[in-house]
């Protein structure tokens, strides 16, 4: 990607004074100049809830949306890994990709192959992610990470703004309630990569998994791991 049709495309963004549509719109209105600019046939923003669970936010199509909903339920993919681990993490094939096998079967009819996903962050946690994808198979090259970085940014200041300003939008309420949980939760995966021998990832939907079996708030679950009492 040239450099300079990217600095014309966030200055034309810059321009629309995004922060005054309020929050959804202009998450949705960022998501859609994406896919023209990248090349790619689509995007999307999730972020967390109070339980820690990725929720789309925007999506530019069909496949997009398909792409989220998928990883919402199963816990599994390159966005929950972005979230998780807090880095960008691609494929450029996920129907060949052994990280992800359930992802997978449900993702061949859909028109998903090639994925980037990149944290976005709020107060310096991992909050959400942003991700791209194609078609077909694709080679994601380091101008496509710098410019998806670069919308990060937009979307990160985009939040920051929305909840400095306390707007009362259900987004930003999900985001406050997510935030007060998120020190908890990153502390008790810690704890669990550490006695159950897991990835963060794994960590992390264990704790979840421990959360809906018990019917309760996966803040409460981490508390109770990080007092060290065995998750159920």
């Amino acid at each position: 990607m040239q450099t300079d049709v990217l600095e014309r495309s966030l200055g034309q963004l810059a321009q629309r004074e995004l922060e005054r549509l309020g929050l959804v719109p202009s998450l949705t209105e960022v998501t859609a100049a994406m896919p023209d600019l990248f090349n790619v046939d689509g995007a999307g923003v999730l972020l967390v809830d109070e339980n820690q669970v990725l929720r789309n936010c925007a999506a530019t199509d069909a496949s997009a949306h398909f792409l989220e909903a998928v990883q919402e339920s199963t816990g599994r993919g390159p966005c929950v890994e972005a979230l998780v681990e807090g880095v960008v993490v691609e494929t450029t094939d996920i129907l060949l990709d052994d990280r992800w096998p359930d992802l997978a079967r449900r993702l061949v009819d859909n028109g998903v192959r090639a994925v980037m996903g990149a944290p976005i962050r709020l107060a310096g946690a991992p909050i959400g992610s942003l991700n791209i994808y194609k078609r077909e198979p694709h080679e994601w090259d380091p101008s496509d990470r710098t410019a998806l970085a670069s919308f990060d940014r937009i979307i990160e200041h985009l939040l920051a703004s929305a909840i400095a300003a306390d707007r009362n939008e259900a987004l930003i309420r999900q985001l406050n309630q997510a935030l007060h949980a998120r020190v908890g939760v990153e502390r008790a995966v810690g704890i669990v990569m550490a006695l159950e021998e897991l990835d963060a990832t794994d960590a992390f939907e264990r704790i979840r998994r421990a959360a809906r079996s018990a019917r309760k708030p996966i803040r409460e679950i981490a508390g109770d791991v990080v007092r060290f009492k065995k998750l159920p």
